[in-house]
């Protein structure tokens, strides 16, 4: 099977695995925001950040140095699942002990014993790493698809019920332990691989040579990415934390099924082109251009939705959190276009281009959210669109220099696309604000003129890339 193939089969299946998951979690985090108040979401979405930043050490950037390598052994991969082991052990007791301080300092006195609970996590999520990477590395999207599914659903459903029995935060800390476990089972099941009982120093030096780099970039984007969450709770108030964690979630469904598609398909599936420089510039158009296909549309099209999606799903309550959630989908658009140009630095083996990148990208992302803190959690999610729009000239610089396809070339590749989604926007805008409908009725009218109007822009515009997704499709449909 040829590479461009391999990765369309390999994006086909890892975007059933995530919007599968991600419609099937949309529609339970629903059901619990109209059980639970913006203030236990905020508590909880607090808790998350120390979750997450655990997690960057515990993978410490290993997965995508298995993945980027292509002589790989037993070995190396044994020595990774003991790290992570390790790893996961060290941070739980660090935010054991820290759970006292954190919870005195932003005077909450039960996330104490929540924070307690919900890093127990840690050790499955370890566990379940490699034999999530090595399905990753074999484009087995199928397995991880069903593995994701049945974990999402099970502890979905528990939470529901924990939420109705008035259990509060504990419903959405029960949610992620369960599905963590359940994660570690399945994955455990879907592959044959068992570790060596060996820990080598060689393959730990040499893969930490490439995941370090990885780390340190991890590290930075974790905090700066949660900088504002960490802050918001503090200076303001957790239920205010509550309508942005909301917000950010609502945009961040859709994002993290096209991020993670792309993610999955796109260092494993090029990583056999770094060596031909030629191939993997025609290929990283191709990737662009298709991705703008169809996130170009999807993000305008829910910044749009916004007003009528909330108020109708969440009701009134959670009106806050529609002007947040605008403006984070227009953020996470531009992120998917320049993380692209990331993941090239790591199919060439350059993390270390990608974290220099990484110290200025963090260094805007500081100074605009400090200034932003002082005026409200709208004014944090406009800083944040500003500086995803900087990092987007930032992450096309190495491109631009290694491969001469840098921010001008892939503006003027993708500028017909975000042409046809400007047009698209029109109609939209005014079904949602200037008509008198019912929001179910606003939201229908709005996709269906919106679909209807991209895809005549796309015909009048003759974009080529739209031709051969739907050759592509209708070819696997076929067989």
């Amino acid at each position: 099977m040829s590479i461009g193939n391999k990765m369309f089969k390999g994006a086909i299946w890892s975007t059933v695995e995530r919007l599968s998951v991600q419609l099937v979690s949309f529609a339970l985090t629903i059901v619990l925001a109209r059980l639970l108040t913006p203030k236990e979401y905020g508590t909880v979405g607090l808790l998350i950040v120390f979750i997450s930043f655990s997690q960057v050490f515990i993978d410490s950037g290993f997965s995508k140095a298995l993945i980027q390598k292509q002589n790989r052994t037993n070995e190396d991969i044994s020595t990774v699942f003991y790290f992570n082991l390790i790893v996961a052990l060290i941070c739980y007791l660090a935010l054991w002990i820290c759970a006292p301080f954190i919870s005195d300092f932003y005077s909450i006195p039960k996330l104490d014993n929540l924070l307690k609970i919900l890093s127990i996590s840690l050790f499955f999520n370890a566990l379940f790493a490699i034999p999530n990477t090595l399905l990753s590395i074999e484009m087995n999207f199928k397995s991880i698809t069903k593995v994701n599914f049945i974990s999402t659903v099970i502890s979905g459903l528990a939470a529901i019920y924990l939420a109705y029995e008035n259990f509060g935060e504990w419903a959405l800390v029960y949610q992620t332990l369960i599905k963590s476990v359940l994660m570690a089972l399945l994955f455990w099941f879907s592959t044959k691989w068992k570790p060596l009982f060996i820990f080598s120093k060689d393959s730990f030096k040499n893969l930490f040579g490439f995941g370090s780099k990885l780390l340190v970039n991890s590290i930075m984007n974790n905090l700066v990415n949660n900088f504002a969450s960490l802050f918001i709770a503090k200076i303001i108030s957790a239920q205010q934390l509550g309508y942005y964690t909301r917000g950010t979630q609502n945009a961040d469904t859709a994002f993290s099924t096209i991020n993670s598609i792309i993610d999955n398909v796109l260092l494993p599936g090029l990583a056999p082109l770094q060596n031909q420089l030629e191939l993997l510039i025609e290929g990283t158009k191709k990737i662009i251009k298709t991705a703008a296909l169809l996130v170009v549309p999807l993000f305008f099209g829910l910044t749009i939705i916004s007003k009528p999606l909330i108020i109708l799903l969440l009701t009134d309550k959670w009106a806050l959190a529609i002007p947040i959630m605008q403006l984070i989908c227009l953020s996470r658009l531009i992120t998917i276009i320049s993380g692209i140009n990331i993941n090239l630095l790591y199919v060439l083996g350059r993390s270390d281009l990608a974290l220099k990148q990484q110290y200025f990208k963090i260094a805007i992302r500081i100074i605009l959210l400090i200034f932003a803190l002082r005026y409200g959690i709208v004014m944090i999610a406009i800083a944040e669109l500003v500086s995803t729009v900087i990092h987007f000239f930032i992450n096309t610089y190495y491109p631009g220099k290694m491969m001469t396809y840098g921010a001008k070339d892939q503006i003027r590749d993708i500028f017909p696309i975000l042409i046809s989604g400007l047009v698209m926007s029109i109609p939209g805008l005014w079904i949602v604000y200037f008509t008198s409908f019912s929001e179910i009725v606003k939201i229908i009218l709005t996709i269906s003129t919106c679909f209807i109007t991209y895809y005549l822009m796309l015909r009048v515009l003759k974009i080529e890339e739209y031709k051969m997704l739907i050759k592509r499709v209708t070819s696997l449909l076929k067989k």
